[in-house]
């Protein structure tokens, strides 16, 4: 009998040595990847050169890489950027044939950081919201502008553009229903940003399950 139940613990032991160890803990990867077009709302407000009015266009790419614990609740790492893809400014009178020379710096990647919470709604729901509650420092946006017969001009935004491309998630909290694995594509209304400017958002989200960070 005694044998019999030496020769069960040695085996059990055998087997503990043989199974792999369980998986590491999951977490919930929030991923967003979306682009943001700011436009003026109200051109004639905007900088001038040989008092011909410029309106300027930005254009913009931002991503979200959020972590949460698998139950929900706040968010727990993350890693986040914004950067300008294009920024021209066209005259509306003369100065049709003006080239704009955007500095190299404005197109580098700019972090922020998001408040954000999910919470479980249903077996595999997940409500999501979010907001910016710090805007980027100022980061301004040299252009030169280069027209025929004309000395070179050189301007700034005094970094306003590169707030505005996230002063839509500064000014409202974003909600968001989003089911695990299931990616999703979001395209709302356009949003007016006081006081020159509207901005049209597009992102692609996705919800999965990833390791949680150590």
């Amino acid at each position: 009998m005694k044998k019999s139940a030496l020769l069960l613990i040695l085996v059990a032991l055998l087997l503990s040595l043989t199974v792999p160890a369980p998986a590491g803990e999951k977490c919930l990867r929030v991923q967003l990847d979306g682009t943001i077009f700011l436009r003026p709302r109200v051109p004639a407000n905007a900088p001038k050169v040989n008092d011909d009015v410029l309106s300027c266009r930005t254009d913009g790419k931002f991503h979200v890489d959020m972590i949460f614990p698998r139950d929900g609740g706040q968010v727990i790492s993350q890693d986040n950027w914004v950067v300008i893809t294009g920024f021209k400014c066209s005259p509306k009178k003369r100065h049709a044939e003006c080239r704009h020379v955007v500095d190299p710096e404005a197109f580098q990647h700019e972090p922020f950081t998001l408040s954000a919470t999910l919470t479980p709604d249903g077996s595999s729901r997940y409500a999501l919201e979010f907001f910016l509650d710090k805007l980027p420092r100022p980061k301004p946006i040299y252009v030169t502008i280069e027209c025929p017969n004309s000395p070179p001009q050189r301007i700034n935004d005094y970094g306003s553009k590169y707030q505005q491309l996230l002063l839509a998630s500064y000014l409202n909290k974003i909600w968001l229903n989003m089911a695990l694995d299931q990616k999703q594509h979001q395209h709302p209304e356009k949003m007016e940003l006081p006081p020159f400017d509207t901005a049209e958002l597009e992102w692609d989200e996705l919800l999965t399950l990833a390791p949680c960070p150590k």
